[in-house]
C-alpha cells in the first residue's frame, strides 16, 4: 500500500521541478504534484490572492492525511496549511523553507529588500532567460566544475518547466507579494505535526540560520537534516534527499 505524498513547488516554477524524483518515489508513494494557483491548471483567482486563499486552494486538491513536502514558497504554503488545518496533514517536510523571507529590524536571516526587488524586475522581460538565471542562483557552485554542472541543470530545468507551463506576470508578482508579506515566526511553536526540516548549507535564498530558527522553535516532534547543497537539495543531492524522505516516512511505508 502506497502512502499519499503531496509535493508543493516553489515560486517561479511548476510541478515539473519534481520530474527527476518521480521514478524513485512512485513505488512507495501515491504522488500528488499540486501546483499553486497560476502555475498550472488551477488559475489565479485574482491578482492579490493571500496566503490563506492559496492554502485553501491547495487543500481543496490534496487528499486527507497525506504527508506534505513543500519547497521554498511551497514550504510556506505547507507550513500555513499545517498550522491552520492540522487534521488534514499526517507529516510535514519543509525544504528550504523560512518563516519570513525578507530581512527586517528583528530578522537577519532573509533576503534584502533591494535584492528582492531586482529579482521581481528581472522577470518582467524574457521569462526563460530570467528563470534560467534564477535557477543557477539557487544551485551551489563551489568550483568551476560545479558551475558547469549548474548551468546545464538550469538549462534543462528551464526547458522542462516552460514546456509544462509559463506563469503570467500577475502570478509571479502575487507569489512575491506573499513572500514579502508573510511572517509565521510567532506561530511556529503552535505547530502540532511531526516535521522534518531539510536545509542546504549553501542556500543563498534561505539562510541556514532560518532553518535553525524553525528547528529551535518547534515544540512538536521534529528533526533537522543539513545537506551540502544550495536552495534545491532534492535535485542537488537527490539520493540523499530521497533517503531522508523515506526515513521520515518509514512508519507509514
Amino acid at each position: 500500500m502506497t502512502v499519499p505524498l503531496v509535493l508543493l513547488h516553489g515560486w517561479g516554477v511548476n510541478a515539473a521541478i519534481w520530474n527527476a524524483l518521480i521514478p524513485e518515489l512512485e513505488p512507495d508513494f501515491e504522488l500528488h504534484l499540486i501546483e499553486l494557483p497560476g502555475y498550472g491548471a488551477s488559475a489565479l483567482a485574482h491578482p492579490e490572492m493571500t496566503l490563506a486563499e492559496v492554502t485553501e486552494n491547495v487543500l481543496d486538491q490534496a487528499p486527507h492525511q497525506a504527508i506534505w513536502a513543500g519547497w521554498s514558497l511551497g514550504g510556506t504554503v505547507a507550513l500555513n496549511a499545517a498550522l491552520t488545518h492540522p487534521e488534514r496533514i499526517r507529516k510535514l517536510q519543509l525544504i528550504s523553507t523560512t518563516p519570513r523571507f525578507l530581512t527586517g529590524t528583528d530578522w537577519e536571516h532573509g533576503v534584502q529588500k533591494e535584492a528582492f526587488e531586482k529579482l521581481a524586475i528581472s522577470f518582467h522581460g524574457d521569462y526563460a532567460k530570467a528563470l534560467q538565471s534564477f535557477l543557477r542562483l539557487q544551485l551551489y557552485q563551489a568550483d568551476r566544475a560545479q558551475q558547469r554542472i549548474s548551468r546545464q541543470i538550469a538549462k534543462e530545468l528551464t526547458t522542462q518547466l516552460i514546456a509544462r507551463h509559463t506563469p503570467s506576470v500577475a502570478t509571479l508578482q502575487n507569489g512575491l507579494a506573499i513572500l514579502a508579506n508573510t511572517d509565521l515566526r510567532d506561530q511556529i511553536p503552535h505547530l502540532t505535526i511531526d516535521t522534518q526540516i531539510i536545509a542546504g548549507k549553501n542556500d543563498t535564498l534561505v539562510p541556514l540560520a532560518a532553518s535553525h530558527f524553525l528547528y529551535e522553535n518547534l515544540t512538536s516532534p521534529h528533526s533537522f537534516i543539513e545537506m551540502d547543497t544550495g536552495h534545491i537539495p532534492f535535485l542537488e543531492s537527490t539520493k540523499g534527499y530521497i533517503e531522508a524522505l523515506k526515513r521520515f516516512s518509514i512508519t507509514e511505508l
